[in-house]
């Protein structure tokens, strides 16, 4: 468990400092009054207006994109905020791995030559986020060594 989360605000926060802290805010299940029950949903957006929370943004295991009027919110079970690593979401995990290391690629190539310590530090952060284990599978290598017992592993 990385961080338990306590509502609307909390996932607001992740997700407008994505780049600083990383990850997503991900629940084991959502279900609207309706009846309808969402698995491994993963926020994406939170509308407010004048002060009130209006609505929220989130995409299901299936990939299925839903935005909810939060009155039409009845449960949302187990809300943390999590790793991409540590994501359930195969779905969204897939797209967040993907976008993370194009921006790395760009971030390596913007830096080519001069490993300085702000460079590094959000590498190694964005590493961090995504685990050695996807870089090693998707054949990446960064300019520096990345040792495994600084980095976490999923």
């Amino acid at each position: 468990m990385f961080n338990m989360l306590f509502g609307l605000k909390d996932i607001h926060t992740v997700i407008a400092n994505q780049r600083k802290i990383g990850g997503a805010a991900e629940a084991d299940s959502i279900t609207l009054s309706s009846g309808e029950t969402y698995l491994n949903p993963v926020f994406t957006n939170v509308d407010f207006s004048k002060g009130q929370y209006v609505s929220v943004g989130f995409i299901d295991e299936d990939g299925q994109n839903i935005i909810a009027h939060v009155d039409q919110i009845a449960v949302i079970k187990g809300l943390e905020h999590k790793l991409i690593c540590q994501l359930k979401n195969a779905f969204i995990k897939q797209m967040l791995v993907r976008d993370t290391l194009q921006y790395l690629q760009k971030l390596c190539e913007v830096n080519s030559g001069f490993i300085t310590k702000t460079f590094k530090k959000e590498a190694l952060r964005l590493v961090h986020d995504i685990s050695v284990t996807e870089l090693q599978k998707h054949n990446f290598s960064l300019p520096f060594p990345v040792e495994e017992k600084v980095v976490k592993l999923a």
